[in-house]
């Protein structure tokens, strides 16, 4: 029993930072993993619950939460959200390499705690795919922030090295300061082994020569990235000012949605949503940050994509954690959805459906690489319940982050003058932090949807709502045109 409270079930996995349990809360009687923390040499036990606060700091959907910090024996307890789950460590060890779809949904999950973490001034120094575990409907949840640091913390020693050697960026590996852009790297490196089954610079026992060729090689590159190269490039960027942010990996993303999901005519649409915000300083719409103007150099490629990947928000729940697992992932088997997402796959098949049927769209003109060469499934099928369901699962994505595009390029101009202007709408979009979806209910007849989501105000507080929308569905997109 630990601090008259948590009685303990068993051991769930093992790391630097120490062990972590089951345990059963004997008040509230509900399940939590107890992680005793361990001190590194030269950090003080007031520095070890510096950490737990900044971690308790953070209240995201991807975010495994803090619920305390208590002590046993003059030893430090951390108390935690416990989510039955597996580690993509385990999943890549287990299973092999993700398809392309399946790891862009997973890292962007992972970009969006990242997001937060960074907004609240706080860097993770150790994102890997061990400490990222995956639950229920593919929800990934960010673990361990046990060696996090404020951006402003003093704690790190002169030249300590913390972390996972293989996912270190390399100004790290030299004994630099963690900041954002060093997490931007560790979660390319994730991505990169998300990807191929293994590292991005192998698997071996040496430390040493792991820092050495981070710090002296050039950043590996896969072609099995397929259309996510660009967001490899551009976190795995040897230059930190070069690297993109975690808000810009979202955006990315929250764009190869709209694409793959929208089809063809409403890709001008929803892809200008994520991608070509009104900054006049910033023609590729990304989201504003301190970050170097370089970062955005991704949207032409954004704009010509073919078709684009799946970015699913699902519920969360986290498990079991421990070290990288040391077996080597099975290979990639021919014929895989990864052989298949390639732009050089797609123009062939766009070219063998236009001599097949020139009046009938096929599959492969509607994933076709320019919006004006052939119509898409949606303007000659009409709306659909899963385009509903993408199209309010974008808004929610775009809304928080890009308000003027949502209301620009989502909204009827009857639900824009309903909703106060745009002056009106901005000034309540811009209060939330972020929003996660817990189920949607589209209708295509009557055309209208309800959802339920949750969202983070950006003073912290949590609160969820449920609402129905009208909708009207013309040239292949819709638009938001009545609340009730």
């Amino acid at each position: 029993m630990i601090a008259g409270r948590y009685r303990l079930e068993r051991e769930l996995g093992r790391g630097a930072m120490g062990a972590v349990w089951l345990a059963t809360d004997e008040v509230l009687g509900r399940s939590v993993a107890l992680k005793q923390l361990i001190a590194l040499d030269g950090v003080s036990d007031a520095a070890v619950e510096r950490e737990a606060q900044l971690a308790a700091r953070l209240v995201h959907p991807n975010v495994v939460a803090v619920f305390d910090l208590v002590r046993d024996d003059d030893k430090p307890w951390l108390v935690m959200e416990y989510v039955e789950g597996k580690t993509l460590a385990h999943m890549v060890r287990d299973d092999g390499p993700l398809p392309i779809e399946d790891a862009a949904r997973l890292i962007g999950q992972i970009a969006s705690a990242l997001r937060s973490a960074h907004a609240a001034g706080i860097v993770h120094r150790d994102v890997k795919p061990a400490n990222i575990v995956v639950g229920r409907a593919d929800r990934a949840k960010l673990t361990d922030f046990g060696i996090a640091r404020g951006v402003d913390s003093q704690t790190t020693q002169t030249g300590q090295v913390t972390g996972s050697p293989a996912y270190l960026a390399p100004e790290i590996a030299t004994g630099g300061r963690a900041t954002p852009a060093s997490d931007m790297w560790s979660l390319g490196a994730t991505l990169f082994q998300a990807l191929t089954g293994e590292p991005p610079y192998g698997i071996g026992d040496n430390a040493l020569a792991t820092l050495y060729r981070v710090v002296h090689e050039d950043p590996p590159r896969t072609p099995l990235a397929g259309r996510l190269a660009p967001l490899l490039e551009h976190t795995m960027a040897y230059d930190p000012a070069e690297r993109w942010s975690a808000a810009d990996v979202v955006d990315f993303l929250a764009g190869r949605l709209a694409a793959e999901k929208l089809e063809p005519v409403a890709l001008r649409t929803q892809t200008l949503a994520a991608v070509a915000a009104p900054a006049p300083a910033a023609p590729s719409g990304l989201a504003q940050s301190t970050s170097t103007p370089t970062r955005r150099r991704w949207w032409p490629i954004a704009l010509v994509a073919a078709a684009a990947l799946v970015l699913v928000i699902g519920g969360a729940l986290w498990a079991n954690r421990g070290e990288e697992p040391s077996a080597k992932p099975k290979p990639v088997a021919s014929g895989s959805p990864l052989s298949e997402a390639t732009d050089k796959a797609t123009e062939e098949a766009d070219d063998e459906a236009s001599e097949e049927a020139s009046e009938k769209p096929s599959p492969s003109e509607t994933a076709s690489e320019s919006p004006s060469e052939s119509p898409s499934a949606s303007e000659t099928a009409g709306p659909t319940a899963e385009g509903i369901d993408a199209f309010i699962r974008s808004y929610l994505a775009t809304a928080p982050t890009n308000p003027d595009a949502a209301f620009s390029s989502m909204l009827t101009p009857a639900f824009q003058a309903s909703s106060g202007g745009i002056e009106g709408y901005r000034d309540w979009w811009t209060t939330v932090a972020s929003t996660s979806v817990a189920s949607v209910s589209p209708s295509v007849d009557p055309l209208k949807v309800t959802y339920t989501y949750r969202y983070t105000m950006k003073d912290g507080r949590q609160e969820g709502s449920t609402v129905t929308l009208g909708l009207v569905y013309a040239d292949g997109k819709y638009l938001i045109n009545s609340e009730g």
